[in-house]
Parts: C-alpha cells; sequence; structure tokens
C-alpha cells in the first residue's frame, strides 16, 4: 500500500474501521460520528463477540463509510477516536479490516495495521502515512497501547 486513502478506499468508497473495547454497554449512534463539515454516508455498528473467560470488556466496530474520499480524515479521525474512547469508558483505534484478534490486539505483529487509537486519558493518535506504521517507534506506541489494555482490562486469571 503506498498510502493509507488508499487502503481505506480498497473497495471504492473510503471505509473507515473504528473499534472499542471498554466498559459502556451501549453503542455510538450515527449522529456521533457527525462533525461540522464532515460526516459518513454510512454508519454501520457490530458487536464483537467477547473473549471466553477472558476480558470483562465490550466490543464494538463501527465501519464509517465516505462516497467523497477527497477530505482530510486525520483531524476528523482525532475526533472520533476521542469521542468512542470516552462514550467507551476504554480504548478506541482504527484499523484495516481484518486486523482485530484479541490475542494479537496492540501487538508488534499488528502494529502496522492499527493507524490510530485513544487510551483513557490520552491524547487522540492518527498516523496518516504508512512508513510510520512501519517503524519501530509506532510499534512500540502500539505496545504501550497493549500495556494500558491489560491494567485497564485485565484476563480473567483463571483462564
Amino acid at each position: 500500500m503506498s498510502s493509507l486513502k488508499e487502503a481505506i478506499c480498497w473497495s471504492g468508497p473510503a471505509v473507515v474501521i473504528l473499534f472499542t473495547l471498554g466498559r459502556a454497554e451501549s453503542s455510538l449512534l450515527e449522529s456521533d460520528f457527525e462533525t461540522p463539515g464532515m460526516r459518513p454516508d454510512e454508519v454501520e455498528r457490530f458487536p464483537v463477540s467477547a473473549e471466553e473467560g477472558g476480558r470483562q470488556a465490550v466490543v464494538r466496530e463501527y465501519d464509517l463509510t465516505f462516497q467523497d474520499a477527497d477530505q482530510d480524515f486525520a483531524p476528523y479521525l482525532r475526533t472520533c477516536l476521542r469521542k468512542a474512547s470516552a462514550h467507551a469508558e476504554g480504548i478506541a483505534w482504527l484499523a484495516f479490516e481484518g486486523a482485530f484478534h484479541f490475542d494479537h490486539l496492540f501487538t508488534e505483529d499488528v502494529a502496522d495495521q492499527i493507524y490510530g487509537y485513544r487510551v483513557p486519558g490520552g491524547d487522540p493518535v492518527v498516523a496518516w502515512d504508512s512508513a510510520i506504521l512501519k517503524s519501530d517507534g509506532w510499534k512500540q506506541e502500539i505496545g504501550e497501547v497493549r500495556s494500558v489494555l491489560d491494567s485497564a482490562f485485565p484476563m480473567d486469571p483463571g483462564r
């Protein structure tokens, strides 16, 4: 992939996949993804099955579809990450299709498939450059998100 824009537009329209992992049972509404000057043409919401005997957390996926891919996505995505993380009472992140698996969440082997995140109390981070996603610094940042995950949502000790 030469750019993130190409990656989110692989099927035609731009599709941004935002995940949340947190304590809140409720989903964000479609209107929660509207900002002045930018709103998705479609918002699909999916619950993600929890780990059997794993973390006590609610995981959701939101697919945001934009027919107009020629927009400035980075500022918009930072706003969405902030809202989503706060609403979920946990972590929000942006990832490419097929990049979610509990055992590999925020590990080095999938770091280049995650292009944004926000942890509770932190600022939202969006890496809109494929070179950054392949860097050691990005792998380290994603590893720090994993540390937050393990601390805030530990595995059930009986697992």
